[in-house]
């Protein structure tokens, strides 16, 4: 394994990474089909299929630059359209959803112990593409919305991930250099070439076991919960440096 040692900060992705967007965005929708009334009569597999779609589309349109406005209007109109169901209710459908979807117990399994192992020996912070809103109402769902001193959200900066510029501004909000910071995330795009290009050394949830487009990252873990196994590593490694074993 790569020496980690020195590191210093680990900085954290949320969806994706500490909490489970596609398992919240399932659990969601079944919700709103059992309340929200323009949906009564749909049949729920197929209100899951049309969000499937609506956001698959979503997020290819967010990658090229659309705002996080007009990316949940735009995928509540086409959920609507292919239930073929008014799309004047789409800010309606918006607003409720995204009351409902962030207040879900999503989190990966052992994510909340990496976090709190991780803060035993390094700063730790949060670097995310969504909303500041919406992502500390995750946080505080998945109770660690405490946990972090730095929180930088893109829509505060007007630049998003994998624009070098957020991962600098966070080492500079945490006081340290970006060579002294892990960044944790599941997007290779997004999270690890980002992040290494500005000079972080990074760690790949690769949940579908995807091959890299480009440098390798320094870690590359299946599921956050591996990340205890490296966190252990390394408090042990600091102590072996800091109290050599005498002969």
């Amino acid at each position: 394994m790569e020496d980690l040692s020195d590191v210093e900060v680990v900085f954290f992705d949320v969806d994706g990474t500490l909490f489970d967007q596609r398992l919240a965005h399932m659990m969601a929708i079944k919700e709103l089909s059992r309340v929200y009334e323009p949906f009564h009569g749909v049949d729920v597999q197929e209100l899951v299929s049309a969000f499937n779609v609506a956001d698959v589309e979503a997020f290819a349109a967010f990658k090229y630059g659309i705002s996080l406005d007009k990316l949940r209007h735009e995928r509540s109109e086409n959920i609507l359209r292919a239930l073929k169901i008014d799309t004047a209710h789409a800010s309606e459908l918006t607003s409720v959803f995204y009351d409902t979807y962030p207040r879900i117990n999503a989190g990966f399994k052992d994510a909340d112990g990496v976090v709190k192992k991780a803060q035993k020996n390094h700063k730790i912070g949060i670097i995310s593409n969504g909303s500041r809103e919406v992502q500390l109402m995750k946080l505080r769902t998945l109770k660690l919305r405490d946990h972090f001193e730095v929180m930088v959200f893109s829509e505060d900066l007007g630049y998003r991930k994998p624009d070098e510029r957020i991962f600098l501004h966070a080492a500079d909000e945490m006081q340290t250099d970006t060579r002294k910071c892990l960044y944790v995330g599941d997007s290779y795009r997004a999270d690890i070439s980002g992040a290494g290009n500005a000079g972080m050394r990074t760690c790949w949830i690769n949940h579908h076991g995807e091959v890299p487009d480009g440098s390798s990252p320094d870690i590359e873990i299946k599921e956050i919960s591996q990340l205890l196994n490296f966190m252990t590593s390394r408090s042990d490694q600091k102590c072996t440096k800091d109290h050599p074993t005498k002969n």
